[in-house]
């Protein structure tokens, strides 16, 4: 029996994985109340995780599609599939923008212009691209040791001060928005690195899930201590230090981007691995579904996730306590599951998916 269908459906699982994940953390980040308590830290380690486990699948999907052309060694089809790529990422960009006001975190218009980079990634050999990808991580940390990543901040209000300029948007766009093209893009060419590895081949497949795992734990380790230790020797510093060695998204500094990919490649693995083994079962089905509604889903839960509660309580930002954010995200996602389950037994795309493939075919 062939297993690369059960490949795909392990990437679905995982999308569907990141998009309830950033259902969580977004909820919590907009209307939670306070920041104290173990709910509100521990929904807290998956900030800016779920969001790179999304993009890292972005990577992943873009090589599938080029490898699937490649493989008819048909240079027209590689060629048009470029430019298709190239056409939703601007269809994205456009549809993360249009909702800016309501949405001011929005990633889809930072997606789209991964997608755009990342089309002059889809032939570099694994190896460069995994060098390329330490180089932007490592560059770009580097960098924020003499840049002020503040600079446009209102951190009070979470509001970008001077979006609306030409200066202030690309800044934000490639250096210090909430996803920022550098070093973000870097997740995007993991990506392709991970949609180029056999997961059928379960030698392989044991090997990245445990590579990554310990990359994972032994960075989050390494974070955890230095900011212990150095905060203890340098009390006054604390705040500095923990800029430099935390592993929180905004800044997207080493440690962050290192421990978001270790995790989204090990999620990946173990997603397929789950997906070969209980394929059949209802719940696998449905986070499969969840996951090729992803780009519907992740617009649904702005839409309607965030504004429902607004027009029912009156209120939305900073207003709840996060018992409330987390049971409340836990039905909205369950909702979500069963709408996507529902919807993909009579289509094929999910509303958003067929609008951009209807406009950019």
């Amino acid at each position: 029996m062939d297993k690369k269908p059960h490949r795909i459906l392990g990437y679905d699982f995982a999308r569907g994985l990141a998009i309830i994940g950033m259902v969580l953390v977004n909820f919590k980040e907009v209307m939670v109340k306070g920041s104290d308590g173990v709910l509100f830290q521990l929904v807290e380690l998956l900030s800016g995780k779920a969001s790179a486990l999304f993009v890292v699948l972005a990577g992943v999907g873009m090589t599938l599609m080029y490898q699937s052309a490649k493989a008819k060694n048909d240079v027209n089809k590689m060629k048009q599939l470029k430019l298709t790529i190239l056409k939703r990422a601007a269809f994205l960009f456009v549809v993360g923008l249009s909702y800016y006001s309501v949405w001011p975190a929005d990633i889809l218009h930072y997606y789209g212009l991964y997608l755009s980079i990342g089309v002059l990634f889809l032939s570099v050999s694994r190896k460069w691209l995994l060098i390329i990808s330490s180089f932007l991580i490592t560059s770009y940390s580097a960098l924020m040791l003499f840049y002020n990543y503040e600079t446009g901040w209102d951190w009070k209000t979470l509001e970008y001060t001077d979006f609306f300029t030409v200066t202030g948007f690309l800044r934000n766009l490639f250096l210090n928005g909430f996803h920022p093209v550098l070093p973000w893009i870097a997740f995007l060419i993991t990506g392709i690195w991970v949609g180029r590895i056999n997961f059928n081949d379960n030698t392989k497949r044991k090997r990245i899930t445990v590579i990554s795992l310990l990359v994972f734990v032994a960075f989050q380790s390494v974070s955890i201590l230095s900011i212990k230790s150095l905060g203890q020797l340098s009390p006054t510093g604390a705040i500095k230090i923990e800029y430099l060695f935390g592993t929180m998204p905004m800044p997207p500094m080493f440690f962050y981007m290192i421990t978001a990919s270790g995790l989204a490649v090990f999620v990946i693995s173990t997603s397929i691995y789950f997906c070969n083994k209980l394929s059949h079962t209802i719940f696998v089905k449905q986070m499969i579904s969840t996951g090729q509604l992803a780009l519907s889903n992740y617009l649904f839960h702005v839409i309607f996730g965030m504004l429902s509660i607004e027009l029912f309580f009156g209120k939305l930002e900073h207003a709840f306590s996060i018992e409330f954010v987390i049971v409340y995200a836990i039905v909205f996602s369950a909702l979500m599951v069963i709408f996507s389950h529902l919807w993909c037994k009579r289509f094929k795309k999910g509303p958003l998916e067929s609008l951009m493939r209807k406009i950019t075919s």
